[in-house]
């Protein structure tokens, strides 16, 4: 990916416990609040987005067209055009890599990409009920489970899966609770410090209105950006159709805003942070799988929460005095055996290291999804590289990890954190279900 994309602005919510703080919100409002703060930090006309691809995962129940419902959320208006995107886990990080290569080839000039997830209002579905049972049972899907976090081709959730791996891939229970008490203690660090200040949009989340942001003042929607042709003498007509009056999404009408005097609690961290863990105590829990070594203290948890990025070419950041935080350099992924999906991000990021002449050494910053903790420090050992450097900040053991956005808040966490160091190349990897892996490299001047 030959790359003049560059990064704008970053956003995400705090993520959520599922049941937690975020459960009244579904995953396209967490969305459209990630793109909204996104797209008010970026400093650019709200006007000037032209496409927004946003990844989910478990999108049942979540209606018609989840992205384009995030963004009119948001406020954009009608005419920008839009992408749901499903690679599992990777999904957040995709969409980056899509609208990035929608600028690199000159199609569009600036877009917003990102991740939501309500895992919290995943429902359950009855298969056969369409057409009806004859005899016998019927069985409730879980989607959270069903849609998320089940292998098809094993039958095994991701959990089960690793498990079964990880004596082969000679990752021991020590190892796993080891890097999950250092995760911990890093992102509750972070969260003291205020390291995730730049990265976290708080968010007022009403307690008597079900469902809504409590604002101070409704967003501004979005001018419609109406195409034109030259017509037969050579003058600038409407295509196609006269716009109605109605091509601005109006905040009333799609948002979840209220204002005025309305009671709220204030989200303003990640929920799953909990700094008092102790090895002792995490070496004491029980496995997930019988005679396994992944447990709830050494996996992440099942969360809420939502990233978004605007992206631009490097031309128009120049041309309208934009400063860009980062450059997006190159993407890539890779694929292997379902089970053996923790061997991933380790590929993709050989992969993308090879392709652009660079060592894991020359990587300042790393960030690799803590699937699970497993995921993460066998990504360090097939690259040869200290577990100690990797997630500086936590990862999704400690901040939780909802499915469709942790690709996108990797992506922002590296951005922020070489901006804090002065530079440098960063890499953020992720690996997803049916076994799929991908790496984005990153570079702040």
């Amino acid at each position: 990916m030959k790359s003049t994309t560059v990064i704008l602005s970053t956003a995400r919510t705090p993520f959520g416990r599922l049941g937690g703080a975020l459960k009244s919100l579904p995953a396209t409002t967490l969305g459209g609040e990630a793109i909204r703060a996104a797209v008010a930090r970026s400093g650019i006309d709200p006007a000037e987005i032209q496409h927004v691809v946003m990844g989910n995962v478990i999108q049942a129940a979540n209606g018609q067209a989840p992205a384009r419902q995030a963004m009119f959320k948001a406020g954009l208006a009608k005419t920008t055009t839009f992408e749901t995107v499903n690679k599992v886990c990777a999904s957040g990080l995709v969409a980056i890599a899509q609208v990035a290569r929608l600028i690199n080839d000159g199609s569009r000039n600036v877009g917003v990409a990102g991740g939501m997830e309500s895992m919290s209002n995943a429902p359950y579905a009855l298969p056969q009920a369409r057409f009806g049972y004859r005899f016998g049972d019927g069985v409730f899907l879980d989607l959270m489970n069903y849609d998320a976090l089940l292998d098809p081709f094993s039958g095994w959730t991701m959990a089960q899966a690793q498990s079964r791996v990880n004596a082969d891939l000679g990752i021991t229970r020590q190892v796993q609770d080891e890097f999950a008490y250092r995760s911990q203690q890093r992102a509750a660090k972070a969260a003291a410090d205020g390291s995730f200040a730049e990265e976290i949009v708080p968010l007022r989340v009403a307690t008597k209105a079900e469902g809504k942001l409590v604002v101070d003042t409704l967003p501004q929607p979005a001018r419609a950006r109406v195409p034109v042709h030259a017509g037969a003498n050579g003058a600038a007509e409407r295509l196609f159709h006269a716009p109605p009056e109605n091509l601005q999404a109006q905040a009333a009408r799609y948002g979840v805003y209220v204002t005025g005097d309305a009671p709220f609690a204030l989200v303003d961290r990640d929920e799953p942070i909990r700094g008092d863990t102790a090895l002792e105590g995490l070496a004491k829990l029980r496995p997930l799988d019988e005679g396994g070594t992944v447990t709830a203290g050494n996996a992440p948890g099942v969360n809420d929460g939502a990233a978004a990025l605007v992206l631009a070419s490097a031309d128009y950041a120049r041309a309208n005095g934009r400063e860009a935080l980062a450059t997006v350099v190159d993407h890539a992924d890779a694929a292997w055996d379902p089970a053996y999906l923790a061997l991933t991000p380790a590929m993709a990021a050989q992969i993308v290291l090879e392709r652009n002449g660079l060592k894991p050494s020359d990587i300042a910053i790393w960030e690799v999804n803590e699937a699970f903790a497993a995921v993460a420090w066998s990504t360090a050992n097939l690259l040869g590289i200290d577990p100690e450097t990797i997630n500086l900040q936590g990862g999704a053991v400690a901040l939780g990890h909802p499915v469709g956005a942790s690709g996108a808040r990797i992506v922002a966490s590296v951005v922020h954190q070489l901006r804090r160091r002065g530079g440098g190349y960063g890499i953020a990897a992720i690996c997803s279900g049916g076994g799929q892996g991908d790496a984005m490299l990153v570079r702040v001047e």
